[in-house]
């Protein structure tokens, strides 16, 4: 009996340029920096997007801390926004409602480069 799910869709992003909601940048320099992520997504995730677009997906979300001073998960989460996003224009998804749930797991320096793999599957 041939399966209804798709295999899941995999990239590796570097860390976002966008420094996160409480920064104190200049409002123009934050929104260079998240289109400069969005379209760093948008790029990356044409070159491994999935052959069907997830109808209802499942996220995961890999962080991979630069230094010992970790970031929290609700902090990288928020500078992951705009690598969501240029994911839903590569073609992942229809539009970011088809998200179900989003797990973020940050892990310390050493253990790879620092970077964000983003994973999705259906949910």
């Amino acid at each position: 009996m041939a399966s209804s799910t798709s295999p899941p869709a995999c990239v590796e992003l570097p860390l976002p340029r966008l420094v996160g909601s409480n920064s104190r940048a200049h409002w123009s320099k934050r929104s260079r920096d998240a289109h400069a992520d969005r379209q760093s997504a948008h790029v990356h995730g044409l070159a491994c997007r999935p052959a069907k677009p997830f109808a209802s997906v499942r996220l995961s979300i890999d962080w991979w801390c630069p230094t010992r001073r970790m970031i929290d998960c609700d902090n990288a989460l928020s500078r992951c926004k705009a690598y969501i996003d240029g994911l839903t224009d590569a073609g992942w998804w229809p539009d970011d409602r088809a998200i179900r749930t989003v797990e973020i797991t940050v892990h310390p320096p050493g253990e790879r480069k620092a970077t964000v793999v983003i994973s999705a599957r259906d949910a």
